[in-house]
């Protein structure tokens, strides 16, 4: 595995950007909402402008950047919350900021204060929330590569029969379909049947009497703990291309 630091650092960027853009905007807005209050902002309404947008730029573009890290690294698993997780994060600390510099700045009517600090610790529980599920499936998701890892070490390789394609809709890094195969092969305890998932080039697109590659644990007999993966080998639909080619945008 690979890619941690650099992942490490696509979030941190992602709660200084949504931190900073959130804290702005709040403490900018805030003197707009509560008529009792004084402009507590300084400094021309284009910095503040900017500090808004470019906290939600920044944020919005390292957010793609970490639902595509399955393409660099495999670290995280496709669309993962962690960016999510980052983003509220940052949110809930841009907040309680403004809340603070409010506070410091006008500590004559405790209403905003008190309304923006209730926000905040209302965003806590979606980011406590997002944190909690990237950590589960980021487990899962590392138990499921060891595992792969080690029946690719140790088990049996196979080449298997495809008798169902489901296409799942769904295209991996945008233009790799996803397709759960159901597959016959055989082993030393007989032909079994498994089900698994496989990505594809769209022109590569695994057809029903097809085959694809199989790894198994054993003698075969927990078709559960199976591997599949594109058989270069395999007979083709001449139409695959262009009927799972991605959509556009």
């Amino acid at each position: 595995m690979r890619g941690w630091k650099a992942l490490a650092v696509l979030l941190g960027l992602i709660v200084v950007f949504c931190g900073v853009g959130t804290w702005a905007f709040i403490t900018w807005i805030a003197p707009l909402i509560f008529s009792t209050a004084q402009l507590w902002p300084t400094g021309p309404d284009e910095l503040w402008m900017w500090l808004c947008i470019g906290g939600a730029i920044g944020g919005i573009v390292l957010g793609f950047t970490i639902d595509s890290s399955p393409l660099w690294t495999d670290r995280l698993p496709f669309l993962s919350d962690a960016g999510a997780a980052a983003s509220n994060t940052g949110a809930t600390i841009g907040i309680l900021g403004s809340a603070i510099t409010i506070a410091t700045l006008d500590s004559t009517d405790p209403l905003p204060i008190v309304i923006i600090t209730a926000i905040g610790v209302v965003f806590a529980g979606f980011a406590w929330r997002r944190i909690r599920s990237t950590i589960r499936e980021t487990r899962a998701h590392h138990r499921e590569i060891a595992r792969m890892r080690d029946l690719h070490a140790n088990g049996t390789h196979v080449r298997a029969r495809v008798v169902d394609v489901h296409f799942r809709n769904t295209w991996m890094g945008g233009n790799s379909p996803l397709f759960t195969v159901t597959a016959d092969y055989d082993t030393p305890s007989g032909r079994h049947r498994a089900e698994g998932r496989v990505v594809t080039s769209p022109a590569d697109a695994p057809i029903e009497g097809g085959s694809v590659l199989l790894w198994f644990a054993d003698d075969g007999r927990d078709t559960e703990n199976v591997d599949m993966v594109p058989d270069p080998d395999s007979i083709r639909d001449p139409q695959a291309a262009k009927t799972y080619e991605a959509p556009t945008a």
